[in-house]
């Protein structure tokens, strides 16, 4: 028999209203309130990733206080930046130093002499073995059809090229009337004395390796860079950067000194105009107190934003008459409540009247943020630097023990971790709520449907029967009424 999907046709009632709003009845309280549920759920799981984004950023800040050797940092001052810079790591003494720049590194460049009418021009065959005095060389095989253009591009792509590039100008001839010469330059990739630029020819063209013909004109000694014989012309000569310190002097093949003074760096940037006479600047290494003092700041200003977002998150806000979405949640709490303990706590093993924040220009508000007083910190660096990192770093630390608490929170498997897995298993079971609660209106609708489908199947046999019954009453007394006339 087919089944009725319709019901209240037989009877003329509004069953398929009412089977409506029984189920919606039945739906309504137990969606909203999964509704809720998830609202508030996902609300924390938003607040959670707020929470553990800040925690990162704070703990981000203490990578600089929990290393003792960044209480120990030096800064190099150079008296005349125009003259050299320089660098220092914690291993430099302090110290002040006379430095003089005597001369910059250069590098080794040559070129051909006018030679080459333009880039398609050949030279002759043979080989070019290019290289520097005190270094390695390579070979470059020259056909006899190899122009100036091919032999550049053989020495840039020489896959055993030790450090020499080769390029094209083309320049006016010198003739006065407009025409043009193509010249071969060749230039060191690295400064230094011994990175000059020397070339040797295997000139088989003509069996003469150093005259101004064929191949040989590439032909440079650069061991002695204006001998007679070399058929390139010296543009630059290579040299060393010299430098004195303390009157001693001290030559790099690049700008940089790195080993002239332990754990410093100079950088030559001007070369005195008078060398033989040099005027010098005082380099001046000290305690790095500046950077020290930057990390602290930083240090407190991204507690105070965490503080801040953990406010926003477990508080009641009178004036809104708000509660923050984790202000019921232990974990929140408890985070806060175990930062704020180490923040406050004197530090075991630092001197008794140096073992706190509180010594350095630190103080409570009332939100639980912190107050520095920049001056009261700057006393307490000149003044104690030696006992500061005593209050940071070490086991007993503040930044050493709040990094290690932060990272019980932060890893895998730590404390954010598993509460943000449990909201996430609490909306997977409001998922299933939602899929139960489905199959269960199905069911109330269906049971609905089939009892009133019955009970539109009895009152129409009850319409049907109590038109009949009306029909026999009516025929009746039209009989009665007939037979009385």
């Amino acid at each position: 028999m087919a089944s009725i999907t319709s019901v209240g046709v037989g009877s003329g009632l509004d069953l398929e209203d009412l089977i409506t709003n029984i189920v919606e009845a039945e739906r309504a309280p137990t969606e909203a309130r999964l509704n809720i549920q998830e609202a508030e759920t996902q609300g924390s799981i938003s607040a959670f990733g707020s929470l553990k984004s800040t925690l990162s950023a704070f703990q981000d800040t203490l990578s600089g206080l929990t290393d003792s050797a960044n209480f120990s940092s030096r800064k190099a001052t150079s008296g005349n930046t125009e003259s050299f810079t320089a660098t220092s790591d914690s291993s430099a003494e302090i110290a002040n130093y006379n430095i003089a720049v005597l001369s910059l590194a250069s590098a080794s460049k040559v070129a051909t002499n006018g030679s080459f009418v333009d880039p398609d021009a050949t030279v002759g065959e043979g080989t070019l073995t290019l290289g520097f005095v005190d270094g390695d060389s390579f070979d470059i095989a020259v056909a006899a059809t190899d122009s100036i253009s091919d032999i550049r591009d053989a020495i840039n792509n020489a896959t055993d090229n030790t450090g020499i590039t080769a390029s094209l100008l083309t320049v006016d001839a010198g003739l006065n009337d407009g025409s043009t010469i193509t010249e071969l330059v060749l230039t060191s990739t690295s400064t230094g004395e011994a990175n000059q630029i020397t070339i040797s020819v295997d000139d088989t063209g003509d069996a003469d390796d150093t005259n101004d013909s064929g191949l040989s004109l590439f032909y440079f000694d650069g061991s002695d860079p204006d001998a007679v014989s070399n058929q390139l012309t010296n543009k630059n000569t290579a040299q060393d950067a010299s430098i004195t310190v303390d009157g001693f002097t001290a030559y790099s093949a690049s700008n940089v000194f790195d080993s002239v003074i332990d754990g410093i760096s100079i950088t030559a940037v001007t070369a005195d105009e008078n060398p033989s006479d040099p005027t010098s600047a005082v380099l001046n290494v000290a305690i790095d107190t500046a950077g020290v003092q930057k990390e602290i700041t930083s240090f407190a200003a991204t507690y105070n934003e965490l503080i801040i977002v953990l406010n926003q998150l477990t508080d009641y806000n009178a004036e809104t008459e708000t509660r923050g979405i984790l202000s019921s949640d232990s974990s929140a709490r408890i985070i806060e409540q175990q930062i704020r303990r180490i923040m406050s706590n004197t530090v075991e093993g630092a001197p008794s009247d140096f073992n706190s924040l509180a010594y350095l220009g630190f103080a409570t508000n009332q939100n639980g943020t912190m107050k520095l007083d920049e001056d009261d910190l700057s006393e307490a660096i000149s003044s104690n630097f030696d006992d500061l990192s005593s209050i940071f770093t070490g086991d007993s630390g503040i930044a050493t023990q709040l990094d290690d608490l932060l990272e019980s929170f932060l890893q895998s498997g730590g404390t954010i971790d598993v509460k943000e897995n449990i909201l996430k298993e609490e909306l997977d079971t409001i998922e299933d709520a939602r899929l139960s609660l489905g199959y269960r209106l199905e069911a109330i609708e269906a049971r609905y449907r089939s009892q009133f489908a019955a009970l539109d199947i009895l009152v129409a046999q009850l319409n049907q029967t109590g038109n009949f019954l009306s029909e026999q009453l009516e025929a009746t007394a039209n009989i009665i009424s007939g037979s009385k006339k």
